[in-house]
């Protein structure tokens, strides 16, 4: 489809918009971005819990309706994050002796970062608490599959038995053989699998696991996996994830990013509160030296930026989608104060950066409408416009409404 005729379908949605209700913002701002994701500048940047909140959705306990304890709940699991905190605080994979799991003794057990730190104190080697860590998803997802199966099924038992003896196999793995998720609430479809189907050349991601390349493999794409190597390159990295000079994304052979380091490289993954700090330094002097053009002693081993400079670059030229993230958790700190800059943002022209922050079932969170009008004036500094609202039913709305005006189908 030409330019000519997508600018034409978007201001006639427009002025039947207006037409219809008024000026209405919710359109206007799905129309700017399917604006700019028909003009391939638009990055989604994708937080762990698009992907967790959904594989675990059947785990614990979560009524639909907190004032009906006997609600059956199928929806996302908000606090699937502090889930998997308390879940790993209480023992992990780390034994003193057959029967006494090594446990975290304060009571901010709900803090991945924090946990991690523990474990990588009690071990005395960071890079096994990330690999406890990792076995500790794959056990705990075991677990759910386990607790989901008829005990007469005993085929499938059998199968879940399998996949614990499979030493070589990821968390993500892992998911992909037991078919997880295996629904979607409310009937809509699969936030992942709709990014997947959009015209976007760039996904920067801070989960650790494949879960965006997947989706994107299952559209019919060729997606490239690079790592962010803020404490080096992985010995030993796999020539598939290794930055190829002849490769620039493309919309058929997009990038993801995954900026907080991959589960197949467990050295490369910013887990622990430790972690995080040498993170934001290394990207703070990093930064510095780009702009005094000249390497520090923190990046002289490095040949290279950290962030790739073409991947600056479209960041500075694109439209941003911060999507999957709470408030309280190291990985949005990383995003907001590593990878953007608020003085970076505020000069960046003909762009924007849109936030989506799920305010339900935050435990930081007292009072929601002084906390969205606070959080939209700290948010404005940097030119971002905050959404509150789930990332699922954004991306579900964004999809119909990309089918409507740019696929011409419409919602039945």
């Amino acid at each position: 489809m030409t330019t000519r005729v997508v600018r034409r379908r978007v201001g006639l949605q427009q002025q039947s918009s207006r037409r219809s209700d008024g000026v209405n913002g919710k359109d206007i701002f799905f129309i700017n971005r399917i604006k700019e994701l028909e003009q391939q500048r638009l990055i989604p940047i994708i937080g762990d819990t698009i992907r967790n909140a959904h594989i675990f959705q059947k785990s614990g306990v979560q009524p639909a309706d907190k004032d009906d304890p006997s609600a059956n709940y199928s929806g996302p699991r908000p606090n699937i994050t502090e889930e998997i905190a308390q879940g790993w605080a209480r023992g992990g994979t780390f034994k003193e002796g057959v029967d006494d799991p090594i446990v975290y003794p304060l009571t901010d057990d709900i803090q991945i970062a924090r946990v991690a730190q523990f474990y990588a104190l009690v071990h005395g080697d960071p890079v096994l608490a990330k690999q406890d860590y990792l076995e500790f998803l794959k056990d705990y997802l075991l677990t759910v599959a386990e607790s989901l199966t008829d005990e007469t099924d005993v085929a499938e038992l059998a199968f879940i038995n399998e996949l614990r003896e499979e030493v070589n196999y990821t968390f993500s793995d892992v998911v992909y053989e037991l078919d997880f998720p295996r629904c979607f609430h409310d009937q809509r479809e699969d936030p992942l699998r709709i990014l997947a189907r959009l015209p976007i050349k760039i996904y920067i991601t801070t989960s650790y696991h494949d879960f965006v390349e997947k989706e994107l493999q299952a559209a019919g794409k060729n997606p490239q996996s690079r790592l962010c190597y803020w404490n080096g390159k992985p010995d030993n990295l796999q020539p598939e994830h290794t930055p190829d000079p002849q490769y620039w994304p493309s919309v058929n052979t997009p990038l993801v990013y995954h900026l907080l380091g991959m589960e197949q490289y467990p050295p490369s993954m910013v887990l622990s509160e430790d972690d995080y700090l040498e993170f934001l330094w290394e990207l703070a002097s990093d930064r510095e030296s780009l702009r005094e053009g000249s390497m520090t002693i923190s990046s002289r081993t490095r040949p290279d930026s950290i962030i790739p400079e073409y991947l600056r670059n479209a960041i500075n030229d694109s439209s941003l989608l911060v999507l999957g993230y709470r408030l309280q958790d190291w990985d949005l700190k990383a995003v907001l104060h590593g990878l953007l800059k608020a003085d970076e943002l505020t000069y960046r022209k003909g762009v924007s950066t849109a936030i989506h922050i799920d305010l339900e079932n935050q435990q930081i969170v007292k009072d929601k409408e002084q906390a969205e009008t606070y959080l939209r004036s700290y948010f404005k500094r940097a030119r971002f416009e905050v959404r509150f609202e789930e990332s699922d039913a954004f991306l579900n709305s964004l999809w119909e409404q990309y089918q409507k005006i740019v696929i011409g189908v419409k919602s039945a």
